[in-house]
């Protein structure tokens, strides 16, 4: 996989590819570039079984400060965009937010300071999110007359309609305590040092869990948010069945009758 890009950077760690957004300049915000190499990446992730999981995280004192508003300045105030292309632009800025939701990789936000507007939305899209003490939160799309169209439905999934409603009309900013107490994050930890241990931490105990039943898990998860009852029932037994049938679950009922461990290939 390609390792070298202009806004993020891009390390593996034992079956994890680690994203770190790498514009620390401007508190990392979510540039065009940003996206089209973030995306690039996922893409990748996504198709690759050796990987188990990608964590996201900000380089210096930020996670993401949300869209870089000199793009939108280009292509919304020096050019004349007509309805239909702005909301195309739109939707293409969404795209970023669904993969992350619905990649079949475990996916963890590690959250350091401000994590405004896109920036909230990537982490509302996360499995698992641990967050600093000096973390903080705002949908501040409101402030600059605008509305967090693409983030809305993964934080009205995550968060409920009541929460997500009290924090998209407002924009009020919360922290990093309101983060865990609204549900948008699992972990509170001291420092940034001490987000790399609960990460390290949680590679450690994720082990155990077989890799393409873990993505088969994953994909149920995220059919699940915009699906039926039946339909979800119909598209699990699928998934069901493709585990069922795979090598793991050979390996892990045979390890449970010979009281052993099982052994994941590549774990």
């Amino acid at each position: 996989m390609k390792t070298q890009f202009e806004t993020i950077l891009v390390k593996d760690h034992d079956r994890w590819v680690r994203l770190i957004l790498n514009r620390p300049d401007v508190k990392n915000a979510l540039s065009e570039k940003m996206t089209t190499e973030l995306l690039s990446v996922l893409e990748k992730v996504k198709e690759d079984k050796n990987i188990r999981g990608v964590s996201i995280e900000g380089s210096g004192d930020a996670f993401c400060a949300g869209a870089d508003l000199k793009d939108f300045r280009k292509n919304f105030v020096l050019q004349t965009p007509d309805f239909d292309q702005v909301r195309t632009m739109n939707l293409e800025a969404g795209k970023l937010f669904k993969i992350l939701s619905q990649l079949p990789k475990i996916v963890v936000a590690l959250v350091h300071g401000p994590a405004f507007a896109g920036g909230l939305g990537m982490v509302a899209c996360a499995d698992i999110v641990a967050v600093t003490k000096e973390a903080r939160f705002s949908l501040s799309e409101t402030a600059i007359g605008l509305t967090p169209a693409q983030i809305s439905p993964f934080l009205i999934k995550r968060l409920g309609l009541r929460v997500a409603s009290k924090l998209m009309l407002t924009g009020m900013e919360f922290n990093a305590m309101e983060a865990v107490e609204f549900g948008l994050a699992d972990n509170l930890v001291e420092n940034k040092d001490a987000l790399e241990d609960f990460f390290v931490s949680f590679d450690k105990a994720t082990k155990k869990c077989a890799p393409m039943a873990t993505a088969a898990t994953k994909e149920i998860l995220s059919y699940s948010r915009d699906s039926s009852l039946e339909e979800l029932s119909e598209f699990a037994s699928g998934k069901f069945a493709e585990c069922m049938l795979g090598e793991e679950a050979k390996e892990g009922l045979a390890a449970f009758a010979e009281k052993r461990k099982p052994y994941w290939y590549g774990a």
